[in-house]
């Protein structure tokens, strides 16, 4: 099954939200920052299971294979008879020609295991009482560039249902249109709506807890600026870079309230100011995630939560964070 988000911002992941590895230096390397509104398609690794059902065989009788073989939600379906399944279309046709049982590779928790499951016999073909999900599809914010490379959003995305991070097998960016922004109010975040038009931006290399990474093959401009290190980010003003009409990236005052309070994407407190951004979004929508914040000059970091009681507010991850392993 498709997760549609497919006229959405991908959202932050809570609090209500919105190749070769090479680690670097904050004082080594400059970044282009961006800002700019994305479609992006992944395709998983596997397919991810979201639930089970019970199913109704030719006789009649009801039978939940998956469960039975503690199959649970969450769990990535990887191989059939040994055989890479690339999709769910593929799982179908596969069912319809196997013989007898079949023999799930099933990751849980990083650790495989081969499971043997009787697929029950109904009136349109063999079930095995999955419902599965083989791919996404939505909107995000590009952090940054450097040279071809990509950072976005600030934070993986994960699986709707689970909650897992999502296992990336490929993906795509495209270029996108904002069509509409639902503002923000306390208990209610608000979020940015657009469409994927199609063109082709680049490549996704890595889905990961501190954001999505990738291969641009469009050019960007923009003036490059130092990434500023853990210890430079201080409380205080700022600005973001977002595009939150269709109408292009802006910049719009922030204030930095807390810093270095976690390290898991939560590192810094932040609070819109900028009064154009205030009427236009109520603060911060689902959508804004991976706007970066710039500082004295430098990449700060980048937005990736708003706080649901109070929507002018959210949490950011430091500059350093996001680009430790970028791809």
């Amino acid at each position: 099954m498709l997760l549609i988000l497919k006229y959405k911002f991908l959202p932050a992941l809570s609090a209500f939200i919105t190749t070769a590895v090479f680690s670097v230096s904050a004082a080594a390397f400059e970044v282009v920052p961006s800002g700019e509104c994305v479609g992006v398609k992944l395709y998983t690794d596997g397919l991810i299971v979201t639930d089970t059902a019970t199913v109704t065989e030719r006789d009649g009788s009801r039978k939940n294979p998956a469960k039975g073989c503690d199959i649970r939600r969450g769990d990535v379906i990887k191989q059939l008879n040994g055989t890479k399944l690339l999709s769910n279309d593929m799982l179908i046709e596969m069912l319809r020609t196997a013989q007898g049982d079949i023999t799930l590779t099933v990751s849980r928790g990083g650790k495989e295991r081969h499971i043997s499951v009787s697929p029950a016999d109904t009136a349109d073909g063999p079930k095995l009482g999955l419902w599965l999900r083989d791919s996404t599809a939505g909107m995000g914010t590009v952090t940054c560039y450097v040279g071809d490379r990509f950072a976005a959003l600030g934070h993986g995305i994960c699986d709707i249902d689970s909650g897992n991070i999502m296992p990336v097998a490929h993906g795509i960016i495209q270029g996108s249109r904002i069509t509409a922004v639902t503002r923000s109010e306390n208990g209610l975040p608000g979020a940015i709506t657009g469409e994927i038009n199609g063109e082709f931006l680049g490549s996704v290399t890595a889905n990961r807890e501190n954001g999505l990474f990738g291969r641009s093959t469009s050019s960007h401009s923009g003036t490059a600026v130092e990434v500023a290190k853990k210890a430079e980010v201080r409380r205080g003003g700022a600005t973001i870079l977002a595009d939150i009409d269709g109408c292009g990236v802006k910049e719009y005052a922030i204030e930095i309230n807390r810093v270095a309070i976690a390290s898991d994407g939560r590192d810094m407190v932040i609070t819109v100011t900028d009064p154009t951004l205030l009427e236009k979004t109520g603060g911060i929508v689902q959508g804004m995630s991976g706007a970066p914040i710039i500082q004295n000059g430098k990449l700060a970091g980048a937005v990736t939560h708003v706080f649901v009681n109070d929507t002018r507010s959210g949490y950011a991850i430091f500059a350093e964070n996001l680009l430790r392993d970028m791809m």
